[in-house]
């Protein structure tokens, strides 16, 4: 199949598959003898794969250091990679999750104290917090001109 049909029936444009035909993600095509490129059913999955795996987070990099692997070394770059990805969704998870009690703490106060009554906190915090660092930044001074 040429490159416009390959197009198509992968949902990926010609330019993203010239793209990864350059990077090394896809075969290099056979040429016809009009000079068109050819492409078999095999790059038609491997672009399906290309698809999934960016689908799931994984970069480029990371899809054509696994796609150039064969055998059993490419089931086990699989699998860890898979592991790090789901890691690393554990990580943001949390992230967000710590985010989201902070708002709704900060919704609760909101509620309660009102705007007024957050920002006065917040300032008197944000003026103790200064005014122990600059305690600090004085007694270093003294000490050091001694």
């Amino acid at each position: 199949m040429k490159i416009g049909e390959l197009a198509e029936r992968s949902g990926i444009t010609a330019s993203a598959i010239r793209y990864y035909e350059q990077q090394g993600l896809l075969p290099k095509a056979v040429r016809g003898a009009n000079g068109y490129r050819l492409y078999g059913q095999a790059s038609l999955e491997r672009l399906h794969l290309i698809q999934l795996g960016q689908s799931l987070g994984f970069t480029l990099e990371a899809m054509s250091n696994l796609l150039a692997l064969e055998g059993v070394a490419y089931e086990d770059s699989l699998t860890q990679n898979l592991d790090a990805r789901l890691a690393e969704i554990d990580r943001v998870i949390a992230t967000l999750s710590a985010q989201r009690e902070s708002l709704l703490e900060a919704k609760r106060k909101l509620a309660t104290v009102g705007i007024e009554g957050m920002c006065q906190k917040t300032s008197d915090l944000v003026a103790k917090k200064t005014a122990g660092h600059r305690q600090k930044s004085d007694d270093v001074t003294k000490a050091s001109s001694k």
